[in-house]
């Protein structure tokens, strides 16, 4: 499974950080982020769709490997330009880079190829980070307005 994420994905992960972080801006509640690296390059699906083709593999007759990604290919930066820009802000006026946030063993590039999965399990990705971005943030914005936990 490559990167694959849903609005329950706990918030020490980046992409909760700024979905978060995204949400109590609009709320009046924080103005900026602080972040480390914007270049790494990430293949971030949509949870429910990885779980799906979890379900397929066990369907198979025969065991094999297979990987579950969306094959595309997105920066930080461009994650952060879906997330403020589906709430009509610029990321830029809002993040702050922090040295601190710098991994030391920082992974360049991660992105996979679910071609097999597509061929032998009838999967594909079919939320992309952009409409993915817009699912995150709205719901972190209901959690902020007090909507039930069990609503995500």
């Amino acid at each position: 499974m490559f990167y694959h994420e849903s609005p329950r994905r706990a918030e020490a992960f980046v992409t909760r950080k700024i979905t978060m972080a995204v949400a109590n801006i609009v709320k009046g509640n924080q103005k900026e982020l602080w972040m480390g690296n914007l270049d790494s390059i990430r293949d971030g699906g949509y949870s429910p769709e990885y779980t799906d083709g979890m379900w397929r593999m066990l369907q198979v007759s025969e065991p094999d490997d297979f990987v579950l990604a969306t094959g595309s290919a997105h920066r930080i930066k461009d994650f952060l330009t879906f997330y403020f820009e589906h709430v009509g802000l610029n990321w830029e006026d809002h993040i702050k880079f922090d040295p601190k946030f710098l991994r030391p063993t920082e992974v360049d590039e991660l992105i996979g190829s679910a071609a097999k999965a597509k061929d032998k399990l009838d999967w594909e990705a079919k939320v992309l980070p952009p409409e993915l971005a817009k699912i995150m943030v709205d719901a972190d914005i209901a959690r902020l307005e007090g909507a039930p936990e069990e609503q995500f």
